[in-house]
């Protein structure tokens, strides 16, 4: 090859390694919210069965940005059973502070989105 030629490649390389590291380097900075989303999902009832229960724990985490999070209980429309407290491990007086489920359902919708 000739040296022209040569030097060209090495410049192109040099920029392409350049842009890299910095769009690198601002990516990390700023994390990955909304480039890449994987949302991992849990959601918890206030009856064993969906027929008798509404969803009271909506929770949703990017598995890439543990930042990019929505964490929030509700308040049931019916009081939990002493099953679903002793199953869950939280008792109504502790959710009587929530918002209601269709509330928080709305905005979890909204994020997941």
């Amino acid at each position: 090859m000739n040296d022209k030629l040569i030097q060209s490649q090495k410049r192109l390389h040099d920029s392409l390694f350049e842009l890299y590291i910095d769009g690198g380097l601002e990516l990390f900075q700023a994390g990955t919210r909304g480039l890449k989303r994987e949302l991992i999902i849990r959601l918890e009832t206030s009856a064993l069965t969906p027929e008798k229960g509404e969803i009271i724990h909506y929770y949703a985490v990017n598995r890439w940005d543990e930042n990019d999070e929505f964490d929030e209980w509700a308040k049931p429309l019916v009081a939990l059973s002493a099953e679903a407290e002793a199953i869950i491990g939280v008792n109504n007086d502790q959710l009587d502070g929530c918002r209601s489920t269709v509330a928080v359902g709305s905005d979890f919708i909204n994020f997941i989105h």
